[in-house]
């Protein structure tokens, strides 16, 4: 991971809200880390293009959970952003 693909404050924090387990909507992940809808979407979206959480369908519902990879970026990488 070069300095370019750091993870910013908002990244962190959906990880970090994903990383007890389960599978959360936008909505769910923003409430749990205290961001606003607008910054939660761009952090999904940032994420999931580098794999790090992956999209899942439930009732019509974009629904959302962390990968593998996810969990070893914030273990390795995330507590250098809290």
């Amino acid at each position: 991971m070069t300095f370019t693909d750091r993870l910013d404050q908002a990244q962190v924090a959906v990880l970090d809200s994903l990383a007890p387990g389960g599978i959360l909507c936008v909505e769910s992940i923003a409430r749990s880390a205290q961001l606003t809808l607008w910054r939660t979407r761009g952090a999904v979206s940032k994420l999931t293009s580098r794999g790090l959480i992956v999209g899942r369908h439930r009732g019509g519902r974009g629904m959302w959970q962390i990968a593998d990879r996810g969990r070893r970026t914030l273990a390795a990488r995330g507590r250098y952003y809290r």
